[in-house]
């Protein structure tokens, strides 16, 4: 089974999946393939404490992410990260695109890691474990 967890950067919900006039040609095709969620909300008024409770399951207060990395604030506990269990589970993970929890995304269980995004990305292909 693969695991393909999307999170686009300051979208919303304004794209073809969820009714909107915007279209969204792949993220509508992964939408009628796997699941979309239609009542979530929000952790955090900023991108990296809302990232960091996505991906830890915790709320900012309890991982540690007060405000945007970029300002220096960084996860406490990087072993409670998503990343970091789906790759004990035996998966391979990879990072792509912006990433806004840690200066480093390869502490937190990321294998490979990428900044690029469009056309590059698709070229970034994890190691086989």
């Amino acid at each position: 089974m693969n695991v393909v967890y999307l999170h686009s950067h300051d979208t919303g919900r304004y794209v073809q999946p969820y009714g909107f006039a915007v279209p969204t040609p792949s993220i509508q095709h992964l939408a009628e393939e796997g699941a979309t969620f239609t009542k979530a909300f929000s952790c955090a008024p900023t991108c990296s404490p809302s990232r960091a409770a996505l991906l830890t399951g915790q709320v900012p207060h309890s991982c540690g992410q007060f405000g945007l990395v970029n300002r220096g604030f960084e996860l406490r506990d990087r072993d409670k990260h998503l990343a970091r269990f789906m790759r004990q589970a035996g998966y391979a993970t990879v990072q792509l695109g912006i990433y806004h929890e840690v200066d480093d995304p390869l502490t937190c269980g990321w294998e490979r890691y990428s900044p690029y995004t469009s056309d590059e990305a698709t070229r970034i292909r994890p190691s086989s474990s």
